[in-house]
């Protein structure tokens, strides 16, 4: 009986901390009378973002004295009595409210939801258009801060040099270590004088001397692309994650429906308090 007790104990405390192990769990650290197996350690990085998890697994210990320190101050707010607070326990309470919620919005909405492929095939297909791509160029640039300095890497260039090792030589721009190529970009997205300057050159090709606000440039055109649609493969998550999207905002809004349908709500929009008009300008 005292058995069946302590378990039932255990598990009564056990969303609060850890405490009591299972029989037979390998204990991996022990603060004060607090218990951490390593199957309780393993759950909570488990819980974390996927993104986050191969980080804390490729730092363990890290994560292990993090969880040490906030168990320890978590024993000493006990020990002072600050749960008992009552400013404590409505922060509590509201964050119990915030976790339900959104254990219940997971478990009625987002588990609810599912876009098979053939969906989004369709969708792609009536909606082409959107996944249409402009017409875009890659260029190179070799910056430098005065038109003395462009001029002698023109001359450079002109007698034959290699534009990437001389960009990874002599540009004062980021990107000098990959021989000066900024990607592709399509028009608008860099400052205009460069954009001109590009856009009137063939592959391959070489400008002038370009003035920016930056200094000045020497730029090659390296590609052109045409305007052409995204393929199915490269946008398919994109489009089942915008799906996923719209799914939950319609199971939501139908489960708020049904939950406004069984619920009595009375609301006295009269108590509101309502903001002083401002008073209108002087002409």
């Amino acid at each position: 009986m005292k058995r069946n007790l302590a378990l039932i104990v255990c598990a009564a405390i056990a969303f609060f901390v850890s405490g009591c192990a299972k029989e037979g769990a390998k204990v991996l650290a022990k603060i004060n009378d607090t218990v951490i197996t390593v199957e309780e350690f393993n759950k909570k990085i488990e819980r974390l973002p996927e993104h986050y998890q191969d980080i804390i697994k490729n730092q363990q210990k890290k994560f292990l004295d993090e969880i040490v320190r906030e168990e320890l101050l978590y024993q000493e707010a006990l020990r002072l009595k600050i749960d008992r607070d009552q400013e404590a326990q409505e922060i509590i309470s509201e964050a119990k409210r915030k976790i339900l919620v959104s254990r219940l919005v997971n478990d009625k909405v987002s588990a609810n939801v599912a876009v098979s492929d053939e969906e989004l095939k369709q969708y792609y297909d009536e909606h082409s258009e959107e996944f249409m791509l402009p017409e875009r160029w890659r260029a190179s640039h070799i910056l430098v801060e005065t038109e003395e300095e462009a001029q002698e890497i023109k001359n450079r260039l002109d007698s034959g040099e290699v534009f990437e090792i001389v960009a990874q030589e002599k540009s004062k721009d980021a990107t000098a270590k990959q021989g000066g190529d900024v990607g592709y970009f399509s028009k608008g997205q860099l400052i205009p004088e460069f954009e001109e300057a590009s856009f009137a050159l063939e592959i391959g090709q070489l400008s002038g001397i370009v003035k920016t606000q930056f200094g000045y440039h020497i730029i090659k055109l390296t590609d052109r692309k045409s305007p052409e649609v995204q393929g199915f493969d490269d946008v398919k998550d994109l489009i089942k994650k915008e799906q996923e999207r719209e799914q939950q905002k319609e199971v939501f809004e139908a489960l708020m429906s049904d939950l406004n349908q069984r619920a009595n709500i009375l609301i006295h929009e009269e108590l509101l308090t309502v903001a002083p008009e401002e008073p209108a300008a002087a002409e």
